[in-house]
Formats: C-alpha cells, structure tokens, sequence
C-alpha cells in the first residue's frame, strides 16, 4: 500500500495532481481509520496506463472513458484525422527548416514560391545575403541555396576559358545599338561579364562606360582587355550589384543589359 506523497513520487507526479484526479473521480483511494488515504499496486498501475494515454494526445475525460471502457470510436476518429493535419503540417514545417539549414534540398519550395511569388521570392533571396544576380539565379534553375556555390563553380569550370559567357556576338550587340536613336556620351553596362559587349559597345561609340558585374573574375578579364586596348580612359569598372548601383548627379544616356536583350 501507498501513502499518496509516495504514490506521487513512485509515478513522477504531484500531491496536488493526485488530489485532482481523486476529485475527478480518476484515483480512489482508501481512507484508514487514523484519516490517512492509502493507494494500492492497482492505483499505481492505473496511473502509468493514465500516463501512456496522454501521452498519445487524450485529454483526462477521455483517460477517464477507455479506462472505464465507455471510450467513443467516433470521438478518436476525428482526433486522428486532426492529428494527421497536424503531423503534415509540421512534417512541411520540418522539410523547411532542415532545407535552410542546408540538411536537405529546398527545390521544390523554391518552384512553389517562384510560381506564386516571383518578387517577393527574389527579395526574400537578397535578404538572405544574396546578390540580386545571385537571386535571379536561384530562381532560374530553382536550385537549393546550398548548392548554389558548386552551381557556380561548375558553371565557371565550363565558361571560364570562353569569350562570351552567354549567348551573343559583336554583330548582333551593333544591330542592337543601331537601334538607339541617337550617339550615347555615357552608358551604363549591366552584366557585362568578361567584356566581349563593353569591347563592341567602345569601338562603335565614343561612350564613356561604365561597366559592372558581381562576378570578379569575369571583371579581371574585363580589366585586362581595357589595358591592352589602352581604353582606361573611358571604360570604367566595378564590382557592384546592380540593386545597389548608385545614381549618377547626370542620369546614363543608354543603361545597356546584354543579357536581357
């Protein structure tokens, strides 16, 4: 037999607790003649099975019912079908963390958001420490954020050593200058890559230029050809996000963006 201070300390619970279960009709124990309750193996038991059934979700009214056997099947179907909501929801919100914190693959998120969100999925990108650039790339090929550094280095070990790093030629970056109507004096360049556009764009005007592009390496062959061309004079260069290029006091005549043309 058990006092209720060590029934409660047997099952890991209260005094408290044990007399509220006593008062809803969950332990009965006996009172002895000196006024003490004393609580047999059985009570001990019941309150393990108690314990096992709330820790499967049933509120005490429900303990109370499959312990006296009158549990209603229609009542726990609905809870189960709850719960399953509740487990799928937590699973997707479990995939998303574990996404983040690059433990798994964040494709088929970044599929749904750019489906349904496209602006907001690019701004949440550069708020998570990506380029705009970056960003736009992310979302083009819906790849893990994770991943995105060996995308990069696999694309950079197929375009390093070409000239265009995108599709393009001289001509066709002339015809689309012949449609400006009238001789820049300055332009911006956005993505300008390793110059091959810059190049065309400063034999066919008298611009000065502005290039940029947040790939250093495509920037350093860039340099290289403006040295050899003895063009510093007018072709400058920075490494800048185009979200994040300052205006000028005179806005650009021309603001050029090869890769959108």
């Amino acid at each position: 037999m058990y006092q209720i201070s060590e029934l409660a300390e047997s099952v890991g619970l209260s005094r408290a607790t044990l007399l509220y279960y006593e008062k809803l009709g969950l332990l009965k124990g006996k009172r002895q003649a000196n006024g003490y309750r004393v609580y047999s193996d059985a009570d001990r038991q019941r309150l393990r099975l108690m314990q096992q059934l709330q820790a499967g979700g049933l509120s005490l009214q429900e303990c109370q019912a499959c312990l006296d056997g009158k549990l209603d099947r229609d009542v726990l179907g609905q809870r189960l079908d709850r719960l399953e909501q509740e487990i799928a929801e937590k699973t997707r919100s479990r995939d998303l963390l574990a996404a983040l914190l690059g433990q798994s693959s964040l494709k088929d998120w970044h599929e749904e958001l750019e489906r349904v969100a496209p602006d907001m999925h690019r701004a949440w990108l550069i708020s998570q420490g990506f380029s705009s650039a970056e960003a736009g790339l992310v979302a083009l090929v819906s790849k893990d954020m994770n991943a995105h550094d060996a995308y990069m280095a696999g694309f950079m070990e197929v375009f390093s050593d070409l000239d265009y790093w995108g599709p393009g030629m001289a001509e066709a970056t002339r015809r689309a200058l012949e449609l400006v109507p009238f001789a820049p004096e300055t332009i911006l360049e956005i993505g300008c890559g390793p110059g091959m556009a810059t190049m065309t764009l400063a034999e066919a005007t008298t611009a000065r230029i502005l290039a940029t592009d947040t790939a250093e390496v495509a920037l350093d062959k860039l340099r290289a050809q403006i040295a050899a061309r003895g063009l510093n004079d007018r072709i400058e260069v920075q490494n800048v996000d185009m979200a994040t290029i300052t205006s000028p006091e005179h806005p650009w005549d021309v603001i050029w963006s090869e890769g959108s043309a």
